[in-house]
């Protein structure tokens, strides 16, 4: 129904002016509805171009060619690799989104290398991809992060998700099939720990589906989707467990002895699934711890950032940046061979 037809239904008694009065108050209002709505549609269209200018300006993403690798009857390894703690858009004095792209891509080109030297005894044509968290650096976890970024959430949400693109095609180009398994950490938290909101609404999860879409043409890549906090890693008979590290302890913090003990009750039958292994982050260091069973271990691995200031000198704690490759029997279930790859 119009304005008019509206006015028309008004009663006969109501007077000349008051009409008038009320025919302009309406109009005023839907003029204001309408004008809102436009900044709604304005910032939306906006917002999307944003994004499609961002990925533009990255470069174009082009199909990758399948590589061509020799044949062979030996039994075949798979590679795992095993990316964390990216912290996107941090800055310190020697690190910052640059630094972080240089170094993601420096590991990508060492683990790559690293696989040629084992296909010299035996095929490996399939990677595993554990994405393990804290990819971003985020904006919500203290006062003061705001002053120690180098980007925007939206400029780091485009970064990031490029990189694990990049990162991806990487070893497509280097592999005949690659699985992605991503984990989300607490740096890419919504808001406060008091917000109420759903912790797998998280940025990382964001970042790896944008990174998901934009390689959706890839016949040879599968993707796993992260609803929850603790994800399943399956090559063949080897399973273990991908959880980014915060979820043991209080307020994010346990003592290795804890974590192991944690990971121990796991697979004595907390949790709901047979496993061999754990791979965390969260800590920015490497280590491994063996399990209970005298078989299995938690494996930590670092980050691509260096000069934490926090870790410094509230925990008294340092690391050189590195990231870890590992490589996987199938058959056997378990890790033939593991590296700590520098990158510094």
């Amino acid at each position: 129904m119009s304005l008019k037809d509206k006015f028309d239904e008004l009663p006969e008694d109501i007077e000349s002016s008051d009409v008038t009065e009320l025919r302009r108050a309406l109009m005023r209002t839907q003029k204001k509805l309408m004008e809102t709505k436009q900044k709604v549609d304005d910032l939306v269209a906006a917002t999307h171009q944003a994004a499609y200018d961002a990925t533009l300006a990255a470069g174009k993403i082009n199909p990758v060619a399948e590589p061509k690798l020799e044949k062979s009857k030996k039994k075949p390894e798979v590679a795992l690799w095993h990316l964390t703690d990216w912290q996107g858009a941090k800055k310190t004095t020697s690190y910052n989104s640059e630094v972080m792209r240089e170094r993601v891509m420096t590991f990508a080109d060492k683990a790559t290398r690293i696989t040629e030297i084992h296909r010299a005894d035996h095929p490996v044509d399939e990677v595993f991809i554990l994405f393990g968290g804290d990819m971003i650096e985020g904006l919500f976890n203290f006062p003061s992060q705001a002053f120690e970024i180098d980007a925007t959430l939206f400029e780091q949400y485009v970064n990031v998700s490029r990189l694990c693109v990049d990162v991806v095609r990487h070893a497509l180009s280097n592999y005949k099939k690659v699985t992605v398994v991503p984990e989300w950490g607490n740096h890419g938290r919504i808001g406060s720990k008091r917000d109420n909101v759903p912790r797998s609404d998280n940025f990382d999860r964001m970042c790896y589906e944008l990174a998901k879409q934009l390689l959706q043409g890839e016949k040879r890549l599968t993707w796993q989707d992260c609803p929850e906090d603790i994800q399943r890693v399956e090559i063949g008979n080897y399973k273990a467990l991908l959880i980014h590290g915060d979820e043991v302890g209080r307020n994010g913090f346990a003592s290795p002895g804890a974590i192991v003990q944690h990971a121990n009750r796991w697979r004595s039958g907390s949790y709901p699934w047979d496993f061999r292994d754990v791979y965390i982050g969260h800590y920015h260091t490497h280590a491994e711890w063996a399990m209970a069973n005298g078989q299995g271990s938690v494996y930590q691995t670092g980050s691509t950032e260096s000069d934490n200031r926090y870790a410094g000198v509230m925990l008294a704690a340092s690391a050189t940046p590195s990231q870890r490759l590992h490589f996987i029997d199938p058959v056997k279930g378990r890790v033939t061979a593991g590296y700590k790859v520098w990158l510094d």
